[in-house]
């Protein structure tokens, strides 16, 4: 799974002064990012797994696994151009947290997975409906961390605002049509 690289296409206004410069450069920088991302993960052969991850970097790094070849990115949330590492490993740290006391079974364990040798928390969770974990997700980081991620509005069929997402890429073989579900099942409003 990779983002192509959009180009901003928008021309500074040549009377702009150096605050409007600042802004426009921002938003290109924003625009162009192809990096930094949160990501889930998805397993076409266990439709209740989830992982959530981070990167820094491009994401075909984080769209398979040697281990696991029906591995997949479901979709990555797209993170602020200018956002720290310290800042993205906490908002993944929450999130994980977030939803390990979320997703549990019914006599109150977690169903977020354990290093077998480490015995360390992991990523990834097991027996979730997944479609409604990648909801709570983008719920919690849009309640909790919208600045640091890049929102997006919605407009339906009738070009009506139909609320707001964080701008996400889902995977490549995904239609259209899936995609807009997937964005309408977490918009906010």
């Amino acid at each position: 799974m990779k983002r192509t690289k959009r180009e901003y296409d928008l021309e500074i206004d040549p009377f702009a002064d150096y605050k409007m410069e600042f802004i426009h450069n921002e938003s290109k920088a924003e625009f162009e990012s192809t990096e930094k991302w949160l990501y889930l993960g998805a397993n076409a052969r266990d439709s209740e797994f989830a992982k959530v991850g981070i990167t820094m970097g491009n994401l075909t790094t984080r769209s398979s696994s040697s281990e696991s070849p029906s591995y997949f990115l479901f979709c990555a949330f797209k993170c602020r151009n200018n956002i720290k590492i310290s800042k993205l490993n906490e908002i993944e740290t929450r999130a994980l947290k977030h939803l390990e006391e979320v997703y549990v079974y019914d006599d109150g364990s977690t169903k977020r997975a354990v290093h077998q040798e480490s015995k360390r928390m992991s990523e990834c969770f097991y027996d979730v409906n997944f479609l409604d974990f990648f909801a709570a997700l983008h719920y919690f980081l849009h309640e909790n961390y919208r600045s640091d991620f890049s929102p997006m509005g919605y407009e339906n069929e009738a070009g009506v605002d139909d609320g707001e997402f964080l701008d996400c890429e889902f995977h490549s073989r995904m239609t259209l049509e899936e995609r807009n579900k997937h964005i309408r099942m977490i918009l906010q409003y």
